[in-house]
């Protein structure tokens, strides 16, 4: 179990985790030790895309200026927060309440940021100048409330389905490619990325 005063350094140690996808090959072994192939890929999903947007969602609701602020600057926070929910094996709530504590705690200094690129070299590092632990704690887990672990659920169930039908439109995409490739003698020649990996 991670304490207050850990998780700050391990979600550091994730910013600086050199290979995600190793990180996801793991968690993806270790699904597949315990599902069969589809629900370990849906496992997958809800880990990284539906927490995600259900961050966002919690990130807008909870931190407005802030979610403002990212938005004018066309910053993408989640390419920050990614890993920290890839290599933060904890309940879902705590890890919410600390990313967005560890928003929150550093808020004032990042509206003081004002383009893009100082914005995401700042998050790259802020959570390492975070050391009033109890600090973070209460904003966590106080500052934060109200925090029903039932919104938390019906939002991952409302992105999870939007996910699902964003797959699926990709999906016919992909055979409509297929289809139109082998049908049409002028594009035999045209390779997907799939085929091309093969």
């Amino acid at each position: 179990m991670f304490t207050p005063v850990t998780l700050p350094h391990t979600i550091d140690k994730a910013n600086n985790y050199s290979d995600s996808k190793s990180s996801t090959s793991r968690l993806a072994a270790i699904a597949l030790l315990y599902l069969d192939q589809e629900d370990a890929f849906w496992c997958l999903v809800t880990i990284v895309e539906v927490d995600q947007r259900v961050f966002k969602d919690l990130m807008s609701e909870k931190l407005p200026r802030l979610c403002a602020h990212f938005e004018q600057h066309s910053v993408d926070y989640t390419l920050i927060t990614f890993n920290w929910f890839l290599v933060v094996f904890v309940d879902s709530v705590v890890i919410f309440r600390f990313a967005l504590g560890l928003f929150k705690y550093k808020e004032e200094e990042i509206l003081k940021l004002q383009d893009s690129t100082s914005i995401f070299k700042y998050l790259r590092y802020f959570s390492r100048t975070i050391l009033d632990s109890r600090k973070l704690g209460n904003i966590a887990f106080v500052d934060m409330n109200p925090f029903p672990l039932r919104q938390i659920r019906n939002r991952r169930t409302y992105h999870l389905e939007k996910v699902r039908l964003e797959l699926s439109e990709l999906e016919a995409i992909r055979a409509d490619f297929i289809r139109e490739r082998e049908t049409n003698p002028e594009r035999r020649d045209l390779i997907s990325d799939d085929d091309e990996d093969s």
